[in-house]
This record gives structure tokens, C-alpha cells and sequence, in this order.
């Protein structure tokens, strides 16, 4: 009898089981069921960045490459002529943790003035400089949306040696800084307050190599965003202006202007900006900027310079 009541229910677990196994599979991929077992490839991207999302961990990257009417350096005019600059990034972070950035922006000139005033060979349509780079930085939430941009970074300015010009026995040597950035994002007004300090002079050591040399600057913003006025989706047209001031100690104003002070407020700066994304990614923005030299002995160094007003464009697509 017992045998009889065990071989009764076996066979009634047969029977329940193998219709269940014969039926058709749902392999659910974001919350939506695939009958047949089939998963559209679509769909398990979608899953993967949903993952990527909910889990805070984020990779991307960002190439792109923009004309200034004139090479900007400190407020002072490094070339009077067209640079190009392109530049990549591949970033890596947590939005809990800390977003780590390593890429390299280049200069290439698009006249012959490193040959005619430069004081380094012609690099016309060839980059003279290169510049490695390396970032950590993190946002932390203060109040409602306003958040704190901390970021410290390190670069290395690279010439090349065919910059040289030997006719001149001058030397186009390479350099090193490290840099600070604190600043409030999504506020009415964005304050942002940064720090470049030269760690490796331009070649031999003199009083102006520039090791040890340290530019402040302090400047405000505010991000308008036009689209909605225009019918345009969220965010894709928006309007930046920038006022600012920039400082020097005594290093960086013997390194630039051969000047011993020991601190000047060397520029203010102003800038507008319109960035247009016309499709998810790419980004298309215009800009003009303008420095004026408020120390006195500044201004008697760079003569007619005293005020710069310049000028471009760039274009970027972040992945």
C-alpha cells in the first residue's frame, strides 16, 4: 500500500512539472518579459546602463577640439595669432565616491609665429605643446540642488624638441603644475575659486623659471537655460557669462612679466558662452572673452596689451 501511494504521487509531480518545462520561457530584461527565450540585443544594453545607473558607478569619456582667435595664458597674450586645441578624456567615478579623469589636450598653431616672434621654430598646422592630465574630483550635496565641486589635478606641459631653435640657443623645456578647484554648482550664482602652482621650472633653475609659481583666480557664473523659450528640449541652448579676477605671487610675475612683486591682482576677466546640443552627446559653443590688467606695472610691461579681447568656438561629444 505504501508503495502504491509513493508511486501515486511521483507520477503526480510528472505530471505537474513537465507541462511547466515544455512551456514557453519569459527572460525578463528591464522589467519587460521576451517570450521564447529571445533577448532583443536593444534591450540588454538598456538593462546594462540601468545597472550602471542604479549601482552610481559611471565610465565615460569625452572628445573634442576648439579654435581661439588667440593663445590666453594668465591674462596675457601668449600668441596674437589662431590656436587650435583638441583634447580627450575618459572619466571613471561613483556619485558617492570620487570621479577620477585622465586625458591630454594639445595647442597647434595655424600661423608661423613660433618662427617669426615665438621664439621657437615655425609649427605651423603642428602642435607645440602637449599636456598630459590627471584629475579626482567629487560634488557634495550642501542644500535642495546646490552642490560643492571639489577637484585637485596634476598636468605636464610637454614641447617638443623640434620647437627648438638652436640659432638662438634657446631652449623650449617642459613643466609641471599642480592645480585646486572649489566651487558651487546649480546655484543661483556659481562661485568658483582655483589654484595653478608650478612644481618644475622651464629649464635651468633661475629667479625666473617659474618653479614655484602660483596664479589664483576667483570668478562668478550663471547658466541660463534658453531652450524652453525657444521650444527646444530642456537644456539643449544655454547662455553662460563669467566675470572673474586672476592673481599673481612674485615667481609667477618674475616667470611672465620679469616683475619682482611679490603679489599683484594681476586681471579681470569676462566671458559669454552659448552651448547648443542639437543632438543627445554633441556640443557645439561659441564663446567671446575679454582680460583687462589692473596692476599698473603689468601694464606698462604689456604696452598696448592691456586689453585682450578674443574670440572661438568648440566642439565636443561626450560618450
Amino acid at each position: 500500500m505504501k508503495k502504491s501511494v509513493n508511486l501515486l504521487v511521483m507520477l503526480a509531480l510528472f505530471g505537474f512539472v513537465m507541462p511547466v518545462m515544455a512551456a514557453p520561457q519569459e527572460v525578463a530584461v528591464d522589467d519587460r518579459p521576451i517570450v521564447g527565450g529571445e533577448v532583443d540585443p536593444d534591450d540588454v544594453e538598456d538593462a546594462v546602463e540601468l545597472d550602471e545607473a542604479e549601482s552610481g558607478w559611471a565610465l565615460g569619456g569625452c572628445v573634442g577640439v576648439t579654435f581661439h582667435s588667440k593663445q590666453v595664458t594668465y591674462g596675457l597674450i601668449d600668441n596674437p595669432h589662431g590656436i587650435l586645441q583638441p583634447a580627450a578624456e575618459l572619466s571613471f567615478g561613483h556619485d558617492d565616491f570620487f570621479t577620477l579623469a585622465i586625458g591630454v589636450e594639445s595647442l597647434f598653431d595655424t600661423t608661423n609665429y613660433g618662427a617669426k616672434d615665438g621664439g621657437y621654430n615655425d609649427r605651423r598646422w603642428k602642435y607645440q605643446e602637449l599636456d598630459p592630465y590627471a584629475s579626482l574630483s567629487r560634488s557634495w550635496g550642501l542644500w535642495e540642488e546646490t552642490s560643492l565641486y571639489t577637484e585637485i589635478g596634476y598636468f605636464y606641459e610637454y614641447h617638443p624638441r623640434s620647437c627648438n631653435k638652436p640659432a638662438l640657443e634657446y631652449s623650449y623645456p617642459d613643466a609641471q603644475y599642480v592645480t585646486a578647484v572649489v566651487g558651487l554648482e546649480d546655484n543661483l550664482l556659481n562661485p568658483t575659486f582655483e589654484v595653478e602652482y608650478q612644481i618644475e621650472g622651464y629649464g635651468e633653475e633661475t629667479d625666473d623659471d617659474g618653479e614655484g609659481a602660483l596664479y589664483l583666480t576667483f570668478s562668478i557664473s550663471h547658466e541660463f537655460d534658453l531652450s524652453e523659450a525657444l521650444g527646444l528640449e530642456e537644456g539643449s541652448l544655454c547662455i553662460t557669462p563669467t566675470l572673474g579676477v586672476g592673481a599673481a605671487d612674485k615667481h609667477r610675475n618674475m616667470c611672465d612679466l620679469g616683475l619682482n612683486e611679490s603679489f599683484s591682482l594681476r586681471d579681470a576677466f569676462a566671458s559669454v558662452e552659448l552651448s547648443y546640443c542639437p543632438v543627445e552627446g554633441l556640443s557645439i559653443a561659441p564663446y567671446i572673452a575679454c582680460h583687462q590688467q589692473l596692476d599698473s606695472d603689468t601694464r606698462d610691461v604689456v604696452e598696448d596689451d592691456e586689453f585682450v579681447a578674443y574670440f572661438g568656438i568648440g566642439v565636443s561629444y561626450e560618450f
